[in-house]
């Protein structure tokens, strides 16, 4: 028998998306046993869009605020009952065999799974085959912009892009769910460092194919994207790199932050840099507690860490700068 899998869906403001969403899992060849939509206080349409579906699966989790998709996340996995559970955003759609794909995988080596995520527009090119996690700190999509048929071969990986992951609910709660103080923006990065710092490891199932609409909500290199992204990767490195490997890359974290300083001042968008750089240096207390309390519990050796992160960040920043 297939173990029991909740969905949950993160909305705000998917009036657009959301319904198509929600129909490709309800259509899963191997179901799903709840579908959790949770709406970030949406000012749209979403809830409306929804209403008629009688799926007895299905069911609404209404916000009073915008929480972010970090928190909106932990809000669905707490109403959850799964033994694994599913994270999706509201603006991918899923083939049907999607679900089945990923359970073909469950064996105990395995606590947490990634998707054969590809753009909606251009078709056929991949948006994420699994993410990474560099030197510096940086996650990055691998496979970013690559055609799909580059990435039919299933592997292990860093950790899930979380638009479309699933996660074994043990590992979950070891980790304590997603860090909300993220808000948005490399909440699943900083799951999948935590993740593997407890000796959890993470799959890449190439047949659990996504269709993905990228950004619809925070929009590509928008100011928002530019300073939770910065400010998030501030927290990502000082949190969780162990620190034999913090001092070790330290000198090319700083270059990477002067790499980035440069190109966002290129873009015009250096005021909203800075500012993630200003509120990550704030909140420096709020990142020594987090970072204590990893590190004491890290049950990987720093050789493991290490061989997973990606050395050539500066090929990654460039790709992802192209093509996002």
């Amino acid at each position: 028998m297939s173990p029991l899998v909740s969905i949950v869906v993160v909305n705000y403001n998917g009036e657009k998306f959301i319904r198509r969403c929600v129909d490709s899992i309800l259509s899963q060849s191997v179901p799903p046993c709840e579908v959790i939509v949770v709406d970030n206080n949406s000012n749209d349409e979403s809830l409306q869009v929804l209403q008629h579906l009688q799926d007895p699966r299905f069911r609404i989790l209404s916000l009073s605020e915008n929480t972010g998709y970090a928190a909106g996340c932990n809000a669905g996995i707490q109403e959850s009952y799964g033994e694994l559970v599913a994270v999706l955003n509201n603006d991918v759609v899923l083939d049907r065999d999607w679900l089945k794909a990923l359970l073909d995988y469950n064996s105990p080596k395995w606590s947490f799974w990634a998707s054969r995520i590809e753009f909606s527009t251009p078709a056929g090119r991949i948006d994420s085959a699994g993410d990474g996690m560099a030197i510096v700190g940086t996650a990055f999509k691998i496979g970013h912009g690559d055609p799909a048929e580059k990435h039919l071969t299933s592997g292990e990986v860093f950790g899930p892009c979380g638009a479309a992951a699933l996660y074994r609910r043990n590992l979950l709660e070891a980790v304590g769910g997603f860090d909300q103080d993220y808000f948005l923006v490399y909440e699943d990065a900083d799951l999948n460092f935590r993740a593997r710092l407890l000796g959890f490891r993470c799959f890449y199932v190439a047949d659990a194919r996504v269709i993905h609409q990228v950004n619809t909500n925070i929009g590509t290199f928008s100011n928002a994207y530019v300073y939770y992204g910065h400010r998030n990767s501030e927290y990502t490195f000082w949190t969780n790199m162990p620190t034999r490997l913090l001092v070790l890359y330290l000198p090319e974290r700083i270059l990477f932050n002067l790499f980035s300083l440069v190109f966002f001042a290129w873009k015009g968008q250096l005021n909203a840099f800075l500012k993630s750089k200003r509120s990550a240096l704030k909140n420096w207390r709020l990142i020594l507690r987090k970072r204590k309390k990893v590190q004491k519990d890290r049950t990987s050796r720093i050789d493991e860490i290490r061989h997973y992160l990606e050395r050539n960040w500066l090929k990654y920043r460039f790709k992802i700068s192209d093509l996002s």
